[in-house]
């Protein structure tokens, strides 16, 4: 019986496929990809198919969600079949969609991970994986959800990180960005401009950016080109306080208060 594959390519370029993900795809009939969960910095795609010998389909945002990835089912239906995908695969609950469409039609289906920024984030701040509460995403709009904001005051009376995510949409060219994203938090959280901030722009690659600082001083740093990401740390463990003095550039002063 035909199977899918779900393939994560990781954070920056169609480097970040694993060996076993490689040859995966390679054995495959049809290969698609998705790129709106995460447009990776420094993909390639023609060298990306030059990599797997074959053509990559690639799938919109309407063809994996409205349709439920319906051509990826239609090619499952005869022969085996990959989606690539930014990051690790199943972290997006859009491809844990797809899979349910595909089991309920008895169609096969198995996961090959790759790094994803809900981990990688860790790595690149010093901030320790069990200290971080609920993720959010921020919508690139004019205003901010409701959700949002209990997520990121819950945690911090919990004493757990937030990671926030921002939306991403480059072929659209509406990525949101980490000073544009503080803007627009401080219309609704004024005291963000006095809590201790950390902006990552493109982790995983090798010109990634990770600063840690006040908010109102973070809106002021260029990180360049998205996909950025912010986190709102909590009481900080004496390693992490010292991870982000060594690696994201805090003051004593940015400390203050988090120790």
């Amino acid at each position: 019986m035909a199977r899918v594959t779900f393939i994560g390519l990781g954070l920056d370029s169609e480097k970040g496929l694993s060996l076993e993900g490689l040859q995966e795809a390679r054995r495959a009939s049809s290969v698609f990809a998705e790129f709106y969960t995460n447009p990776m910095p420094n993909l390639n795609l023609q060298e990306l198919e030059t990599l797997l010998g074959k053509k990559v389909t690639i799938l919109s945002r309407e063809q994996l969600e409205d349709e439920n990835g319906r051509e990826i089912i239609l090619a499952a239906e005869k022969k085996d079949s990959v989606l690539l995908v930014p990051g690790d695969p199943l972290v997006s609950t859009t491809h844990v969609s797809v899979r349910l469409s595909l089991a309920e039609r008895g169609i096969n289906s198995r996961i090959i991970h790759a790094a994803s920024i809900v981990t990688a984030v860790c790595g690149a701040t010093g901030l320790q994986n069990h200290k971080f509460g609920k993720s959010t995403t921020l919508p690139n709009s004019t205003l901010v959800p409701s959700s949002i904001i209990d997520t990121v005051l819950n945690n911090k009376d919990r004493g757990l990180h937030t990671l926030l995510l921002l939306d991403t949409d480059r072929g659209k060219g509406s990525s949101l960005s980490i000073g544009n994203a503080l803007l627009l938090l401080g219309t609704v959280l004024s005291e963000l401009d006095d809590w201790l901030v950390v902006g990552a722009a493109r982790i995983g690659s090798p010109d990634e950016k990770v600063r840690a600082a006040r908010g109102r001083e973070l809106k002021a740093v260029a990180f360049g080109d998205t996909p950025h990401t912010i986190v709102i740390p909590s009481r900080l463990h004496f390693m992490e306080a010292e991870a982000l003095k060594v690696f994201s550039g805090a003051s004593d002063t940015d400390l203050e208060d988090y120790r």
